[in-house]
């Protein structure tokens, strides 16, 4: 271990302030709250951000990219997708000296194991981001006894973002993909992971979930974060040829990765993330000639307003890219089994050499069916209180299919977030999904456009700057001027502060949002 001098402390930073500096090759961030030095880490363990350029309120540093939050006094994780600790390193005052010591003092991973004086069974079903969190979040929480995670896929819990992104480009490696990088990772903190493993229904009077092929499982506590299944266009003649892809797993990835070359025609079905995604990556490193059919006027009207569906439309007709907007399939038309055109309604044919569905998920609750566990009558979800709890007191559910007090959203953080909150209420301690801020972002060719809160329906839109030229801030407003969500292209630490005004319940008006003077970071540091 060494210690080292990095400046004076009554000069070094003003309060509330971070800055970025270099021990014996190491980059770390010294931060000031409260009249406090702390030393961290200066990047952030999900990508790699500069932690310095994200912002600071009171003890928690968010990171400029996908908002993931650590405590600056210990570097522990506390809001996904990071999943480890940043270094924490020991920092003292000599005099008016700043005094850090060389190596970090803290573990990174969550660790933690089974113990036999544990006679309990905690039992989750599935491996995707809300099953993976839920997992670690118990072991790192000191949980001891026996952790049984079902996984239906035969791979290890993914990087599912990535499937129409970097690796859908050929930018990411398939040994990046996992969370984790191997089966024995989860072994050495005695996580039972089982791939391949698919439940097929739960009886909750003998706590017992069974498997497909017979085999039952015991249960004190249930978890069930299935995720969500791709939806297929039903009723339409020829949805059964091959050569129509969905995306929800790196087996899909891997089938459009095969399918895919130079000047190969592609009909993408509907102007959802997922589909426009794909779209960027088709398009783009793997060259192929795309068109996009959806049922809307314009992408993302809906969700995002249409000046920002616009933009991306933009973006992508610039590269190539075609619409065929407020159009639908009336067939698909095959040669020797394959489908080879696609068929509007308007009469239209257009050839081609396969098909991409991204007309959305439904939640994967199939198996639930009668077992006596409350569902949504229309997207058969599964309703739970803030707690992430069911109508049965030791089943909870997390991610796609919980629609926690009305409300289900289908983001990746927020899938971790439930996992991490589900974790805690299956141990007792005191969390609410509602406290924790949805945060997605998606990447389209040149476009990074990140969005913070959530806003279903909304009665302004109040914009800082402008999407014509891809460089902008956009609040989402609801009743009585209540800021709801924002996004943006280029705001980075903005959105990092809008996150701190949503979690902590700021007021902002609208005067404030409309004012580009008015400094969000500055307001949340305050």
């Amino acid at each position: 271990m060494s210690e080292h001098a990095i400046g004076s402390a009554d000069t070094f930073l003003a309060d509330g302030a971070m800055r970025r500096v270099e021990v014996e090759g190491t980059p770390l961030v010294i931060a000031r709250t409260d009249g406090r030095y702390y030393a961290f880490g200066a990047t952030c363990s999900h990508y790699g951000a500069s932690l310095d350029e994200g912002v600071l309120r009171g003890t928690t540093v968010i990171c400029p990219w996908h908002h993931a939050c650590f405590d600056i006094r210990n570097g522990a994780r506390l809001e996904p997708p990071a999943l480890n600790d940043v270094p924490h390193y020991p920092l003292r005052l000599d005099g008016d000296q700043i005094l850090v010591t060389l190596p970090h003092n803290n573990e990174l991973e969550p660790m933690g194991s089974f113990s036999e004086s544990d006679a309990r069974i905690f039992v989750i079903v599935g491996g995707g981001a809300a099953g993976n969190a839920a997992a670690e979040e118990l072991r790192r929480s000191g949980y001891r006894g026996k952790l049984i995670l079902l996984n239906a896929a035969p791979t290890l819990p993914l990087d599912r973002p990535n499937l129409s992104k970097d690796y859908l480009t050929g930018g990411a490696q398939p040994e990046w993909m996992p969370l984790r990088g191997e089966m024995a990772w989860y072994a050495a903190r005695e996580i039972d992971l089982r791939l391949n493993t698919r439940v097929v229904g739960i009886d909750l009077g003998t706590h017992t979930v069974k498997i497909e092929g017979g085999d039952l499982i015991r249960y004190d506590k249930l978890l069930l974060a299935p995720g969500a299944e791709p939806r297929r266009l039903r009723n339409i003649a020829g949805e059964s040829l091959a050569g129509i892809y969905t995306l929800r797993t790196l087996a899909d990835s891997n089938e459009l990765i095969k399918a895919v070359a130079v000047g190969k025609r592609v009909v993408i079905i509907g102007a959802s993330f997922i589909g426009l995604e794909v779209a960027s990556s088709l398009a783009n490193t793997r060259e192929a000639i795309v068109t996009v059919v959806a049922i809307e006027e314009t992408p993302f009207d809906r969700i995002l307003g249409v000046e920002i569906g616009r933009m991306f439309q933009r973006e992508h007709e610039s590269n190539g890219i075609e619409f065929r907007l407020q159009a639908s399939v009336a067939r698909f038309i095959g040669t020797a089994g394959h489908v080879s055109a696609v068929e509007l309604t308007s009469g239209e044919t257009l050839p081609v050499d396969f098909v991409v569905l991204g007309v959305g998920v439904a939640p994967a609750t199939d198996f639930v069916a009668g077992a006596g566990l409350s569902l949504d009558d229309k997207d058969r979800s599964m309703l739970v209180n803030d707690q992430l709890q069911s109508s049965d007191q030791d089943v909870y559910a997390a991610g796609d299919i919980a629609k926690v007090d009305g409300t289900r959203i289908e983001h990746w953080r927020l899938a971790e977030q439930h996992g991490i909150v589900a974790a805690h209420t299956m141990l007792g301690q005191v969390d609410s999904a509602t406290a924790h801020v949805p945060f997605f972002w998606t990447v389209q060719w040149s476009i990074i456009f990140n969005y913070v809160g959530h806003a279903e329906n909304w009665d302004a839109i109040i914009f800082r700057g402008s999407p014509d030229n891809n460089d902008f801030l956009v609040f989402y407003i609801g009743d009585n001027g209540k800021l709801l969500a924002a996004g943006g292209c280029n705001y980075d630490r903005d959105l990092d502060a809008i996150e701190f005004i949503l979690r902590d319940s700021l007021p902002l008006t609208p005067d404030q949002m409309r004012d580009p003077a008015f400094d969000l970071v500055a307001y949340v540091g305050e």
